[in-house]
């Protein structure tokens, strides 16, 4: 077999690798933050390996990458376990999106062109058709909620030019999916169309470029969540929007 052949097949390889870990790393991610994986489980490889039918090194390169995101905690000889939920661990979450997503909007509204303005039009709509469709039903699928709203908040600061400000938006969004996925299915039924009203708002401040509104606006918005599970209206859905 030549050298070259080699290359390529260690290349492949390299690559196969590489997707079997993606794999896993997406499905394990999207199974906690569904609660299918409670806060403080133990995550045996042997029944990862069952569920994902991977082999354990993929599932262990996953979980070390979901540990550096927060979602997964390893202990010391004794393998890996959900990350702990608390109202402290959402407080913390929630200021550090206030910090990011407010000081990346800023920037967003200073740089943003007519591409931009079109991509907040544009996922604003597609949300807004998908809990329009809801019509009080129960939600059969919160994860496709969570990705279209997941893809507003981003369109909103998309032009904010810092890659790592986008990338620390996106990891903390995902940590606060794990609190808000448990309220979202009868708070959507309840509310229907009504959640969409501080959405629609916060893009019409965007898109007047009426800065300092929005941004005050945004910070407002995103303690809904936290306000829903441990401020004085946790348990009363009618009582706020949430993010």
């Amino acid at each position: 077999m030549s050298e070259g052949k080699n290359r390529v097949e260690i290349r492949d390889l390299a690559a196969e690798a590489g997707s079997l870990t993606e794999f896993a790393y997406r499905n394990i991610r999207a199974d906690i933050i569904a609660g299918i994986f409670p806060a403080g489980t133990k995550l045996q490889i042997d029944d990862l390996k069952a569920r994902y039918g991977l082999s354990a090194s993929p599932l262990r390169e996953a979980l070390a990458r979901l540990v550096s995101q927060g979602f997964v905690s390893m202990e010391n000889q004794r393998g890996f376990r959900v990350s702990r939920m608390s109202r402290d661990d959402l407080a913390d979450i929630t200021l550090a999106r206030q910090v990011i997503e407010t000081a990346a909007l800023k920037l967003a509204l200073e740089h943003g062109d007519d591409v931009w303005e079109a991509g907040i039009l544009a996922a604003y709509h597609r949300l807004d058709r998908y809990v329009v469709r809801l019509e009080g039903r129960p939600v059969e699928n919160l994860a496709e909620f969570g990705e279209l709203h997941k893809a507003f908040h981003i369109a909103l600061i998309a032009a904010c030019g810092s890659p790592r400000l986008l990338e620390e938006q996106s990891r903390l969004y995902d940590q606060a999916e794990r609190y808000r996925h448990g309220m979202m299915q009868n708070y959507l039924v309840a509310q229907g169309v009504g959640i969409m009203d501080e959405h629609r708002q916060l893009m019409d401040l965007v898109l007047a470029r009426r800065s300092g509104e929005a941004c005050a606006m945004l910070h407002h918005h995103l303690s809904h969540t936290y306000n829903f599970c441990f401020g004085e209206g946790a348990g009363q859905s009618a009582a706020t929007s949430t993010v």
